[in-house]
């Protein structure tokens, strides 16, 4: 419930990859009772009620318990499902995530953390929007975080930037120079710091993890994600077919790598949960696509890796933000 698409539609695509997953793995559509029938042959959970997008996270989540998003979370809290995921309104997504699952040990905030194209490997860039704000502690956590993801997924020492406005030391504001200041004399750093990285740079692939607050990360990343329409936009409108299918292969590698509509959308990293976040204008394929992250995830026991990887940075829960 929230998307910009109707569920019967996100109902069909989950119907229609059930049957591709691996044995004992089970879809469970959490939602209105109306669409219950359009989830046959799925176990279909039903929800008295939804928060929708233009509603204030904290407010709808009081007067709205068995809103789909907070059924969802205490199944997940209670072991009913292994990940949880959702395109609906972020706010409450991460409220209600921080609210009934809470954080992983020493973790003040969680993040969204999105993985990026760049012209090397995938960049994990964190945080896209769960945290308007951010002081130096959370961004440092921030790139803790993304450097145990990235250790999870086989980089053993990742690097480390910091998205600002110029590369120099004291760039940006205060809080951007007091977490340059804490990363880069980081004792026994699990990460390489690469410093500030401006945004030109960003898809040079220089950086396994790109750390930044979340209002500026959601900018970036929506704005990353407008620039890639456009450019496979005006592909297709001025190549002439016949040279289009001359091109098929090219267009087609260009296509994977900047067709973010089909990405699996923004992983809740810090919580004790795996939570997935897709953007409520998502397709349904790339809602597909955010189910089969949760599935790799939880088949992989990412959220204990995780917690693992963060153990041995030795971070320690501060006592206030």
């Amino acid at each position: 419930m929230g998307s910009s698409n109707e569920p019967p539609l996100l109902l069909k695509a989950l119907a229609a990859l059930a049957p591709e997953l691996p044995d004992g793995v089970e879809i469970v559509p959490i939602g209105a009772p109306q669409y219950e029938e359009a989830a046959h042959p799925l176990r279909y959970v039903k929800a008295a009620q939804s928060i929708e997008m233009d509603e204030h996270p904290l407010l709808a989540l009081r007067r709205k318990k068995d809103a789909s998003i907070c059924v969802g979370m205490r199944l997940l809290k209670e072991g009913a499902i292994d990940a949880f995921v959702s395109a609906g309104n972020t706010g409450a997504l991460v409220s209600s995530a921080k609210m009934i699952l809470s954080t992983l040990p020493g973790i003040l905030r969680p993040a969204l953390l999105a993985l990026m194209p760049t012209k090397k490997n995938p960049l994990a860039v964190l945080d896209v929007g769960a945290n308007v704000q951010g002081k130096a502690t959370h961004l440092v956590q921030f790139a803790l975080i993304g450097a145990a993801y990235s250790k999870a997924r086989g980089i053993p020492k990742p690097s480390i930037g910091i998205l600002n406005i110029g590369s120099e030391a004291l760039k940006g504001t205060s809080e951007l120079r007091l977490a340059y200041r804490e990363l880069k004399h980081f004792k026994n750093a699990p990460f390489e710091f690469a410093g500030n990285i401006e945004g030109t740079s960003v898809f040079d692939g220089n950086v396994d993890v790109l750390v930044t607050d979340g209002f500026t990360g959601n900018i970036f990343l929506k704005t990353a994600e407008g620039i890639a329409s456009l450019i496979l936009d005006r592909v297709n409108a001025h190549i002439p077919r016949e040279e289009l299918e001359k091109l098929r292969p090219q267009v087609n590698d260009l296509q994977r790598h900047l067709h973010y509509a089909e990405y699996p959308g923004a992983l809740l990293a810090g919580v004790k949960g795996i939570v997935i976040k897709c953007h409520g204008y998502s397709t349904p394929q790339a809602f597909v696509n955010g189910v089969k992250e949760a599935v790799r995830l939880a088949s992989e026991n990412f959220i204990q890796i995780l917690q693992n990887k963060l153990d041995q940075f030795h971070i320690r829960r501060l006592k206030s933000e």
